[in-house]
């Protein structure tokens, strides 16, 4: 399990060096994998602001760019082709360092001189499974716009360290941020903060909208669901979708994303279904059958048995349980 520091502080006061936390938390019973500090090495990569950009006139798949970062505006030749003006981007000046240890000097493109280079978010450290689909091949664009020239590493969350523990069987009350905040809250002797869900906007008889939920195995004695109406799938806020990264976990949209952030924060398993593409408008909690087929959300095809539990609608398996 990967417990980013800074998330964990949401919930417990601590205030004391990586080293020292995961050490207290050892001599609890969590054993400590490894300690891994967000910054990846990253030197003096700041946030800009494409103020132009337009073909090279010597090379098919090359662009110039200028790109304001506060104090100056620098021309930097790129490949990229998921970028458009006003866009804001990583920017790697001149003597900055990538995560690979590479330091960034100027460099020539059939004749014109780039200044520095735009950033992906593989060159800043982050690995492909955490990457979000829309910026795994091309430069990361920030969701909104930052100071210009501040360093990108705050509004990535690069700041944060994160601690790897192994969960022992015995210790499910530790698979979860809280979980863990409520062992260091116990081990460091500080207060833990509560957590107070408030339910907002109810309104609405839930039965207009669903059919309800049947339970067919004696293997699963409770089953909540609520709908949520007027829905709009976009991209989560950047904070959400950095605390994801950290927590080893890619972003895909506000929806999937919303009950990953829960999973891990409480430790409750949550899915969303779409209700249109809901048979019969309701949830069935029921053994396999032999040989039923499943394509889950890795894309694999899953041959199942009569030991397995699924979520099905009125027709098929939609989801494994557990």
């Amino acid at each position: 399990m990967l417990l980013p520091i800074n998330w964990l502080k949401s919930y417990v006061d601590i205030d004391i060096k990586p080293k020292d936390l995961a050490d207290g938390l050892t001599y609890s019973g969590s054993h400590v994998e490894s300690i891994t500090s967000m910054e990846r090495g990253i030197e003096n990569i700041v946030v800009g602001k494409i103020v132009e950009i337009e073909k090279h006139p010597d090379a098919d798949k090359l662009f110039i760019t200028k790109i304001n970062i506060g104090k100056e505006t620098l021309t930097i030749v790129t490949g990229a082709k998921n970028l458009k003006k006003g866009d804001i981007v990583p920017v790697a000046k001149i003597g900055s360092r990538l995560a690979n240890g590479v330091e960034i000097g100027a460099t020539e493109f059939r004749g014109v001189q780039s200044e520095g280079m735009l950033c992906s978010l593989n060159e800043l450290g982050f690995t492909d499974n955490v990457i979000a689909k829309e910026f795994r091949d091309g430069i990361f664009v920030f969701d909104k716009d930052y100071p210009l020239g501040d360093d990108v590493k705050k509004y990535l969350q690069m700041t944060d360290d994160v601690i790897e523990f192994e969960i022992t069987p015995n210790r499910p009350d530790c698979l979860s941020i809280y979980g863990m905040a409520r062992e260091t809250a116990a081990t460091f002797n500080r207060d833990l903060k509560e957590i107070k869900p408030k339910l907002e906007n109810e309104q609405d008889n839930i039965h207009k909208f669903s059919n309800g939920i049947e339970l067919q195995t004696p293997y699963c004695t409770r089953y909540y669901s609520r709908v949520v109406k007027d829905v709009v799938i976009a991209p989560s806020p950047l904070w959400i979708q950095t605390t994801l990264m950290n927590a080893g976990v890619r972003p895909i949209n506000n929806i999937v994303d919303i009950t990953n952030y829960v999973m891990l924060e409480l430790g409750q398993p949550l899915h969303a279904f779409d209700l249109d593409n809901l048979s019969g408008k309701k949830i069935i909690v029921r053994q396999a059958t032999n040989k039923e087929k499943l394509t889950t959300l890795d894309n694999t095809l899953r041959i199942l048995d009569e030991n397995d539990i699924v979520i099905a609608d009125a027709s098929d398996s939609i989801g494994l349980a557990g």
